[in-house]
């Protein structure tokens, strides 16, 4: 881990598209701002492991046999893609 000091609006970047500033010292709470494409995910500690612990159920909770999953749909996909080949083929009431 690396550790700096900073004074209140001094700056650190991540890459070249992150900056972190650091806004001001209050008691035992730092406050800082951080600047980032809206892409990038920023997640206080807490929320970030209460959402990895709620992907982990929703994990736990699919079937244990994903093979038999992969096969049902292996043989499901060629009935599936011949009735939207047959329903391409029918010509509407308005064409006919």
């Amino acid at each position: 881990m690396l550790v700096l000091t900073r004074k209140p609006g001094q700056s650190v970047y991540i890459g070249d598209e992150i900056k972190i500033t650091l806004h001001g010292i209050r008691g035992n709470q730092v406050r800082i701002g951080i600047e980032a494409p809206s892409a990038v995910k920023i997640y206080r500690e807490e929320i970030y492991l209460q959402i990895l612990e709620e992907n982990k159920s929703a994990a736990a909770e699919l079937p244990a046999d994903l093979d038999s999953v992969a096969r049902a749909w292996a043989d499901n996909k060629p009935a599936a893609l011949g009735m939207l080949a047959h329903k391409k083929n029918e010509k509407t009431p308005e064409e006919e």
